[in-house]
């Protein structure tokens, strides 16, 4: 089914068509031919005569360059009459004509008003960091590069204040939860930022199926983004730099940049890479003497008889019997081998760059499970010989290949008891012990693939028309498919099973995604004053397919993957969703005498996703920056300080992520025909007037260099208030739906402060020590809900209070009588009931977040250490057991529990039944007995690396890596990063490997 409530959206925009008939003469010319250049080589070094690595060299009003080396060398090719622009942060920025020199060595002096000339990508522009008036936080290749890892979250996280990542599951390809700034929208899946990859954006829903479930149930598309193509990865946060996408930026921007190539000599570069993982901490679980202790005194609690049918334990299996099963079952070795390649050159007009990858990772599981990507990237750039027309292609492939267990075996290995059977029989047989408990082996019997591509492209069209008016266009496409297929043979069920159990499930899924997005910019030079201007205009259209079926009925193993060889087939879901989204854009920036900076930004969105007259919104933002430092009266005053800037941006941004089509009335077929003809009933009601949620961002940021900036400093505080709540309205069941989208008069508001240090510890000529120091203090709270008594979230959440406060019962320890949990009665009546006694409760969040990260650099060594710091509330694992007593393992503390009359203990009575002891546990792991500190301070990576000197033109680097080493922590569970989550956790990774540059 297609509906199209924005007419016209996917027509051709006249200014992307008088681009293109402009540019045609350009575009049918055959690229000039190759001019003689010469190579250009040197050494760029400080005022101390020390070596400078990492210095930008460009040829001036090109994108082509090189960077200098570890010993300050660098080699380009370069005509007689260019131009080379050296910079690097801290220094100032030098320009030197070539002038047939073959040999230009540079001194660059430090730069007081540090940050002049290092640009960051700002999406439809860039900006030099010192004119900044918007919060946008990076990292870049050489960040990513240092970490053994396969989603590009993964490298984000814990490196960028106001971005809290947290990884779900240490299963290869896994998904990742990201919040920028706090948590906006009451409804889970509406907190997701925009991805763009250069310059076109990218889908942030998974289209794994949970009908087609695999050990990861949730794949991150990201995960289709190879890390070692990335040279940057930008953060806009605050209004000033997400206004100018509208809606689309309301909970943050992610902008990723692929490599590009360098002029000069073609150049290639191969990196090899080995490594394993494994389960960084496991849980102490009972053996088996206090495990059938506990057992046995359950039954004697209950004044209940121990059987063969409900005590197996007790009096089938091997009482002398333990087996570890977290070793047995996530103590595996997951094995890693990588391969990375590029080549990379070009000339004076025209460079490229050509990549490839391969990864395969194995999992911690037993069997041969495992995840296998392969990528490639090409990027082509060109401009004509007068530099008045520019030409970029962009192009990003990943076949991702995942085959895991079908069911994650995390759980499975906490709670089966130790005693329990071998998984296999003499014969070598799934054993089943007389069908008296489920082996876990069973699962691996079960199958699971999942076979992901993904296509990025991009291209970017310019033209300057006159000096300072340039048009632009880009025209980008990104195609994502999806085939998941899950085959369940009979050999994985045991005895007594004798009816045909054989089933497939299959998923095949696509989104595809168009969009071009012409823009005219205008840059005007008035002695002091620059002006600024940007319009443009988006036009995005995406497409989405699914069809998710099960197959029933196969008369062999052998034919699970044909499905025509079922006798029954159910579709869960087949159809096709459209979305279409316009804008038109707008950005003014005014500068004066590089001191005052003022930025004005305007977008008006339009999106298929709400009904008529509610289409459209308004959006902008308006930021302004000081640098108070280059005032004379300041420097005078205070001379010790070397840079100084107040920044700060108010503005409205908005959210459409809802879903498709939320606003129409929704009707299925029904199950049971009536007179032999399919009917239909109605599945959601017709609400056109719901409309977006807006977001207001307000942020207020100081920026201070000391020491000629060998001490940065940043301050920023930021308040985001997110009202027009679009979430399910429950209604009553006598209307005949559960619930009608709707906008509730919620208002949530994010707060926070996020501290930044950086420093030039030490800087000699065979030694440097760089530190980069973050904290985040969030808060976030619901400030408003009129009518909450009277709605569905009145015993959800309360005004005043964080989201995610925990409304249950207060916990009062273990009644020395009866040995049973005790909690609150907060109405007096004698009896624990929902929703009368529950109570606020210490909200599960985070206090505070950051992260260190030293840099040392010794010769030809280099060390990089990161640290990673969490201040969190959470979950204890408790929730993830049965009851103490009943016929599951326990943790080792479970020891310490009640045993008789008067006994002071922390856990209550054992019980194997579903009393009292019972109920009281079920209501003890909701209450704040199961909150617990989660805090945690983690070596989340460590890289250490030896360059040999470069002969015969090739450079080779060996290096080590490892990624999450070490945790220092206090939660009882298998990991603090995500706790009361029972899933296998990330995997302490150690790599090896060797980087060849010829």
């Amino acid at each position: 089914m297609k509906i199209t409530t924005l007419a016209g959206l996917s027509c051709w925009c006249p200014i992307t068509i008088a681009l293109i008939l402009l540019n045609w003469p350009v575009l049918t010319r055959a690229f000039p031919v190759f001019n003689p250049q010469q190579i250009i080589s040197g050494k760029v070094t400080g005022t101390d005569g020390l070596p400078i690595p990492g210095v930008n060299i460009l040829i001036k009003s090109t994108p082509i360059g090189t960077v200098s080396g570890p010993e300050g060398s660098y080699v380009i090719e370069a005509r007689d009459s260019d131009t080379l622009v050296f910079s690097y942060m801290g220094f100032k920025t030098i320009e030197l004509s070539v002038n047939s020199r073959t040999v230009i060595d540079v001194q660059l002096e430090e730069e007081v008003t540090a940050l002049a000339g290092v640009e960051v990508n700002a999406g439809y522009y860039t900006v030099k960091e010192r004119e900044m008036t918007g919060s946008i936080s990076r990292i870049s290749a050489a960040d990513i590069d240092k970490q053994p890892v396969s989603n590009p979250l993964a490298a984000m996280q814990g490196r960028m204040p106001g971005v809290n990542i947290v990884q779900n599951t240490g299963v290869p390809g896994g998904d990742f939860k990201i919040e920028i700034r706090g948590r906006n929208s009451i409804r889970t899946d509406g907190n997701a930022p925009l991805y763009v990859i250069d310059g076109v954006p990218f889908t942030a829903t998974s289209l794994t199926d949970s009908r087609v479930p695999g050990a990861n149930i949730i794949t991150h598309p990201l995960n289709g983004i190879n890390p070692a193509d990335i040279e940057s990865i930008e953060v806009l946060k605050d209004a000033d730099a997400t206004a100018i996408y509208g809606s689309r930026g309301a909970n943050g921007v992610v902008l990723i940049t692929t490599r590009k190539g360098a002029s000069g000599k073609v150049r290639v570069r191969v990196d090899l890479q080995s490594g394993i993982g494994e389960v960084g901490h496991k849980m102490k679980l009972m053996h088996t003497g206090p495990y059938l202790d506990m057992r046995r005194e359950a039954f004697a609690n209950d004044g209940v008889e121990p059987t063969t049918a409900n005590a197996p334990d007790l009096l089938l299996w091997n009482t002398d019997r333990y087996t570890n099963w977290q070793d047995r079952l996530i103590g595996g070795t997951a094995y890693i081998t990588g391969m990375q390649a590029s080549v990379s050159g070009g000339g004076e007009q025209t460079v490229f760059r050509f990549g490839g990858g391969y990864r395969k990772e194995t999992t911690v599981y037993p069997g041969n499970s495992g995840n296998r990507k392969i990528s490639g990237s090409f990027n082509l750039n060109h401009h004509s010989a007068d530099k008045k027309f520019t030409a970029g292609l962009v192009a990003n492939y990943t076949a991702d290949n995942n085959s895991l267990p079908v069911n994650d075996l995390t759980l499975a290995a906490l709670r089966l008891p130790p005693n329990a059977p071998e998984v296999y029989d003499a014969d070598g047989k799934l054993n089943w012990e007389g069908a008296t408990w489920n082996n876990p082996y069973a699962e691996l019997e079960r199958k699971y693939r999942n076979k992901t591509d993904n296509l990025v492209v991009n291209t970017n069209l310019g033209l300057r028309l006159l000096p300072g008016l340039e048009l632009k266009t880009g025209l980008g496409y990104t195609a994502m498919e999806v085939k998941e297929l899950q085959t369940t043979p009979q050999s994985a069920f045991g005895p007594p099973t004798v009816q045909n159990r054989r089933s497939s499930s299959l998923n095949n899924s696509s989104i595809r995604t168009w969009i071009a997005e012409p823009r005219i910019a205008y840059e005007l030079h008035m002695g002091k004053a620059t002006l600024k201007a940007l319009l443009g205009g988006t036009f995005q259209e995406t497409t989405r397919t699914n069809h998710v079926l099960e197959a029933t009925g196969f008369s062999s193993d052998a034919l699970l993957e044909n499905i025509r060889a079922a006798s029954a087939i159910f579709v869960f879901a087949s159809g096709e969703t459209q979305y279409r989204y316009r804008a038109v854009f707008g950005r003014i920036n005014y500068a004066w005498n590089n001191t005052y900076f003022l930025n004005l930004t305007a977008r008006r969105d339009g999106s298929s996703r709400f009904g008529p007259g509610r289409q459209w919104a308004d959006f902008g933002a308006l930021g302004f920056a000081w640098i108070f430092s280059e005032e004379d009266f300041f420097s005078k005053a205070f001379p010790f300080v070397s840079y100084g800037k107040l920044r700060g941006s108010y503005g409205l941004t908005g959210n459409d992520q809802i879903g498709d089509y939320q606003f129409l009335d929704l009707w299925q077929t029904t199950f049971f025909p009536y007179q032999g003809s399919s009917g239909l009933t109605p599945v959601r009601p017709f609400n056109p007037d719901f409309g977006w949620e807006t977001n207001k961002k307000l942020e207020m940021a100081m920026e201070l260099g000391f020491v000629k900036n060998r001490v940065q400093i940043t301050a920023a505080y930021y308040r985001n208030r997110s009202s027009d709540q679009l979430i399910g309205l429950p209604l009553p069941g006598i209307t005949g739906f559960t619930s009608v989208q709707a906008n509730l008069p919620a208002t949530v508001e994010n707060t926070g402060w996020e501290l930044e240090l950086n420093t030039t510890n030490m800087r000699g000529k065979n030694f440097s020590w760089t530190t980069a120091l973050h904290l985040s203090f969030p808060r976030n709270r619901l400030i408003a809900y009129p009518g909450i008594e009277n709605s569905a979230h009145a015993h959800v959440y309360t005004v005043g209070k964080p989201l995610e406060l925990v409304r249950s019962y207060q916990f009062n320890g273990v009644d020395p009588e009866t040995g049973v949990y005790r909690f609150e009665d907060v109405n007096n009546d004698g009896f624990i009931s929902w929703p009368d006694d529950i109570r606020d409760l210490e909200p599960i969040t985070t206090k505070f977040f950051g992260g260190l990260q030293n840099s040392l650099q010794f010769g030809n060594w280099q060390l990089d250490a990161f640290f990673q710091v969490v201040k969190q509330t959470g979950r204890e694992p408790y929730g993830s057991f049965s009851p103490p007593g009943f016929l599951t393992n326990q943790p080792e503390e479970v020891a310490n529990r009640w045993r008789n009359t008067g006994d002071v203990e922390a856990i209550q009575r054992a019980t194997q039944t579903f009393g009292p002891a019972f109920f009281a546990y079920n209501n003890a792991v909701s209450s704040d007995y199961a909150i617990t500190d989660a805090s945690f301070i983690r070596l989340k990576n460590l890289a250490v690396s030896y360059r040999l000197p470069v002969k015969h033109g090739v450079g080779v680097r060996f290096y080590g890596q490892g990624q999450n080493l070490l945790t220092i922590t206090g939660y009882q569970g298998l990991d603090p990063e995500n706790p009361g989550t029972v899933a296998l956790p990330p995997l302490r990774v150690f790599t090896a490997g060797v980087e060849l540059t010829f």
